[in-house]
């Protein structure tokens, strides 16, 4: 038997995907313009037509992070919340920090009184180690500092990025199951809520490849730079709108209700995310 080359794969590929009557595309154009209706639809039986929601949710995130790191480089340092820091002495000068308790995450001896500290400023990066650590817990806790402040964060940065995704496929569990406390008397079960956030999730990197396309293109082409940011702007805000609609027509409950649900969602959300995004940043520290 034939062994196809790369190139024949990809031609296969890139036809499947290019081919406007594919499942892919009558399933974004579902998602993207219909909220709420590609949910409803997979979980009403008619999944023939359709791309499978976990399958859709790897494909647009795997899409987003390749087109991240071939395109922005540099934004790995925004996620880590280092964000682009002035040079020294020009007005507002800042540094990022971020401190966390290895207690939190069980090292071995650590006593909780005892804190990590991870600095990034126009001088670079620095990680120091308050007294007190047990020695198994400081000899993993340093040997961390070393590599951080020997590439002023690059490694961490980079290993950041490599986590992300994974961090994400922690997350959306999380909020299905505020979801499904949310609807607990509603009959549904927990794959139901799963299965809309993968759409959700699906929206957003729909959304955020997108404007990441768009930022692309408003350097290339100063003249646009304005009209994109004002536009990437409005599609970012049509999100939690998007959120609300897909909420009302997948869980079928009145404005009213829907939108308490939705506050609560809003704040839980808020709290799971950067929950678990401490947990990363602490895993991606220790595990350097």
């Amino acid at each position: 038997m034939r062994i196809p080359t790369l190139g024949h794969v990809l031609i296969d590929a890139l036809g499947d995907i290019l081919n406007f009557d594919s499942r892919l595309w009558r399933s974004l154009s579902t998602l993207v313009f219909k909220p709420g209706r590609l949910t409803n639809r997979y979980l009403e039986g008619q999944r023939a037509k359709y791309t499978p929601p976990f399958r859709m949710y790897l494909m647009a995130s795997l899409v987003f992070f390749i087109l991240f790191s071939v395109t922005r480089p540099d934004a790995v340092q925004t996620i880590a919340g280092v964000g682009d820091v002035p040079a020294a002495g020009a007005p507002g000068d800042r540094a990022a920090a971020i401190e966390f308790d290895p207690a939190f995450v069980d090292l071995p001896e650590a006593t909780g009184e005892e804190t990590v500290h991870l600095t990034a400023d126009e001088n670079g990066w620095s990680c120091n180690l308050d007294a007190n650590v047990g020695p198994a817990a400081r000899e993993r806790l340093e040997a961390a500092c070393e590599k951080i402040e020997a590439d002023s964060g690059a490694s961490f940065l980079r290993a950041f990025a490599d986590n992300f995704p994974v961090m994400m496929l922690v997350f959306i569990p999380i909020v299905a199951a505020l979801m499904k406390a949310l609807y607990a008397f509603s009959g549904r079960k927990y794959v139901e809520h799963l299965l809309f956030f993968a759409h959700a999730h699906t929206f957003f990197f729909f959304v955020a490849i997108v404007t990441l396309l768009l930022s692309q293109l408003g350097s290339l082409v100063p003249l646009l730079d304005r009209p994109i940011l004002y536009v990437s702007l409005l599609v970012w805000a049509y999100f939690p709108v998007y959120l609300y609609l897909a909420m009302r027509h997948v869980y079928r409950q009145g404005h009213a209700l829907t939108t308490v649900k939705y506050v609560v969602l809003g704040a839980g959300y808020v709290a799971s995310f950067l929950a678990t995004l401490l947990g990363l940043v602490i895993y991606t520290a220790i595990t350097l």
